[in-house]
């Protein structure tokens, strides 16, 4: 049990020519932006402390459903975005035949009724009537290998192809690999995740209530045409592992609304929960960024930042458009979008923003203003 406590504090807390065609504006008051809110009638929808569940949620591919998985109570929502209407909720046991256990960290969509919800180092995949179709344990790496023995698995992972990728850490520690792993060759692939200075720019070491915690925003794995993207919510920097061997980084790029973070010397200690809270709303006035979308069509991925406005109660939001070469092309400010953001989604040029308006899901709206 102590073991999860300490990894629950972990995970709490992201080779080509520059293009010319590069450009920037300070605001877009143009855009229009809608909002549908989900309303559940006499049921509560559970989104968690500060919505904090809209990270693993899921779109339709046709925009017409939204599934939401609250990963404590192991409660699976689908919403429909023409009614606005909660569907049906889904209460998956921890135990018997089609129990997923009581400790998720993490949950993905392979289709409208198929999905996999990661759990103590083990995959399960679930439909959306709540059956165990299959799962796959991870844990004999950690007690087999060497090089993983003091390792462990982080949220974020992603199932394609059928593979299992997902980033390892080693508790107390900023370096991090991602770990691939093919379950019918029982075999596995590390790699070396760049960018871990900066991390300490985001660490911290709490020191409060007899404990001590090493607390540090975790990379997660992204799909990416061709491969893998690992990016980290507290980074601009992203690196892509392609099928071909081949590995792709973004460019230091001048950007009018993130600087370059430097790295820091030491990693900050709190001493109290005063000063841990200090930090945390520190972090916030840094520039944020949602897990990337990519368009494979026009061959461009979007990231979403976000950061604490001056007033220290609103949010400023920004658009970040990228070729497939992770090179910074576009990018402007979304003046009408104050609230934070939680996860993004794409469909056919329109971005879908999930939020929590006072404790209800919803979702911000609008086509791409770039």
């Amino acid at each position: 049990m102590e073991n999860r406590i300490l990894f629950l504090f972990f995970i709490v807390g992201t080779l080509s020519s520059c293009r010319e065609e590069f450009s920037s504006s300070y605001s877009n008051e143009s855009i229009k932006i809608d909002t549908l809110i989900f309303y559940s009638e006499n049921e509560i929808i559970d989104l968690g402390e500060d919505g904090e569940f809209l990270v693993s949620s899921d779109m339709s591919d046709d925009a017409s459903s939204y599934f939401i998985f609250n990963l404590e109570k192991r409660l699976l929502y689908t919403l429909d975005l023409k009614s606005n209407k909660l569907l049906s909720t889904l209460k998956m046991p921890s135990e018997g035949p089609d129990g997923i256990g009581d400790w998720l960290i993490d949950f993905q969509r392979l289709d409208d009724q198929n999905f996999i919800a990661q759990g103590d180092n083990v995959f399960y995949f679930i439909n959306q009537e709540g059956k165990l179709l299959d799962k796959t344990r991870v844990d004999h790496l950690f007690y087999l290998n060497p090089e993983l023995a003091k390792k462990f698995p982080n949220v974020g992972f992603l199932y394609k192809d059928g593979q299992f990728h997902f980033s390892t850490v080693e508790m107390g520690k900023i370096e991090s690999q991602v770990l691939s792993y093919n379950p019918k060759s029982d075999s596995y692939l590390l790699r070396e995740i760049p960018f871990n200075d900066l991390i300490k720019n985001w660490s911290m070491v709490s020191m409060v209530k007899s404990f001590t915690f090493y607390s540090s925003p975790s990379f997660v794995i992204n799909d990416f045409p061709g491969g893998i993207l690992v990016v980290n919510r507290g980074l601009p920097n992203m690196t892509a592992f392609l099928n071909n061997g081949d590995t792709v980084s973004t460019k230091p790029k001048s950007s009018k609304f993130f600087e370059d973070l430097v790295p820091v010397k030491e990693i900050f200690r709190a001493k109290n929960e005063t000063e841990e809270k200090e930090f945390k709303k520190e972090l916030e006035k840094r520039m944020n960024f949602l897990r990337p979308v990519v368009d494979e069509k026009n061959e461009k991925l979007y990231r979403l930042g976000y950061r604490l406005a001056s007033d220290g109660i609103s949010y400023d939001t920004y658009l970040f458009e990228y070729d497939l070469n992770l090179t910074l092309t576009r990018e402007t400010q979304l003046e009408g979008i104050k609230i934070k953001p939680k996860k993004m989604f794409l469909g056919d040029s329109i971005f879908y923003l999930a939020a929590s308006f006072e404790d209800e899901p919803g979702l911000l709206i609008f086509r791409n203003p770039l």
